[in-house]
């Protein structure tokens, strides 16, 4: 119990979500119900995938812009590819053609050294513009067997397929972040680059691991998406999806110039946005309010947490001071 309690006290976030759901219960009718929360966790645990993803790239000190057209590329791929061959041809092309993009992404940041955000942001023009070529800017239909559908609207124990992936991939980030070599590097890198290069770590290659598990995360999405929505679309789907990941990674206490949070932080983000848009529709809010909510979240979660960080650093730069001698009083 003082471990939990410790735990939580770290983490904030957590008594933020608890709070959002007691009000959310009294003011929209329907939120409480078991169908209505079953939807929703059905709902974002895509974009809690995606999140998951970008909080590992974003713990390095990077960025990633470009997971939102991945997610779109991942739906042509898999709902395209149905139609003349079995899904799982799609499924794996899919997961390989977003690996390469985070792969791509993070040879030209970590080999280049160029800024992620310049990066990230042509891979995602181009990436999203091969999907739209690719569908020829319309959604695809597949024949999709109604198996691949389970992979969406499927329950295991009364638990949503979707829900299960999300845990299970959230379950194993924790622990290559805090138990892999790997995983630590990605947050001394975010800490200190200078000083994780000196200590003998692989900069270039753990960025790079780190791009190219954030692009198969990215991937992962968009193929149960295209089992949701059962054809590819690259126009409308995955965007603003990288504002949301980063928005869910930013409200729970990773801080966006790395080395700092807990992906337990990231997943209550995304719970934070998935439930405030189930919220607003069941309440009659217009939707564009939803964009402009999450817009004002990000920059109070980037205000408040770089006050965070100047208190931190104040406090460590007052603790190297030396202690300043007091003159013995005068006889």
């Amino acid at each position: 119990m003082a471990n939990m309690r410790a735990f939580i006290s770290s983490q904030p976030i957590i008594l933020v979500l608890i709070a959002l759901v007691a009000v959310f219960t009294i003011v929209a009718d329907g939120f409480a119900d078991a169908a209505n929360i079953t939807n929703v966790l059905r709902q974002t645990s895509m974009l809690g995938i995606v999140a998951i993803g970008m909080s590992i790239v974003v713990l390095t000190g990077g960025i990633d812009l470009s997971v939102g057209a991945v997610v779109a590329l991942a739906t042509v791929l898999v709902a395209g590819i149905a139609n003349t061959h079995p899904p799982i041809l799609g499924i794996n092309l899919a997961l390989i053609a977003g690996a390469a993009v985070g792969f791509i992404n993070g040879v030209l940041i970590a080999g280049l050294r160029l800024q992620p955000i310049i990066v990230t942001v042509s891979t995602m023009a181009i990436v999203r513009g091969l999907a739209m070529w690719l569908s020829d800017s319309r959604p695809i239909f597949g024949t999709l067997p109604k198996e691949f559908f389970q992979l969406a609207e499927g329950l295991i124990a009364g638990i949503p397929v979707p829900v299960i992936i999300f845990a299970v991939l959230a379950v194993a980030t924790m622990l290559f972040l805090g138990n892999t070599r790997t995983g630590r590097a990605i947050y001394q890198i975010g800490g200190n680059e200078e000083a994780a290069v000196l200590s003998g770590i692989k900069v270039g290659a753990t960025k790079v691991i780190a791009y190219t598990l954030c692009g198969t995360f990215a991937a992962v999405a968009g193929i149960i998406l295209t089992a949701r929505m059962q054809s590819g679309d690259a126009v409308r789907t995955g965007m603003g999806w990288e504002l949301d990941a980063i928005a869910a990674v930013a409200v729970g206490g990773i801080s966006l110039m790395g080395g700092r949070g807990h992906l337990v932080g990231a997943i209550c983000g995304v719970l934070i946005i998935g439930f405030l848009a189930n919220a607003f529709n069941l309440m009659g809010i217009n939707p564009y309010w939803q964009r402009i909510v999450i817009g004002l979240v990000l920059a109070v979660a980037v205000v408040a947490y770089n006050e965070r960080i100047r208190a931190f650093l104040l406090s460590r730069r007052r603790a190297q001071q030396p202690a300043r001698s007091v003159p013995a009083p005068a006889e």
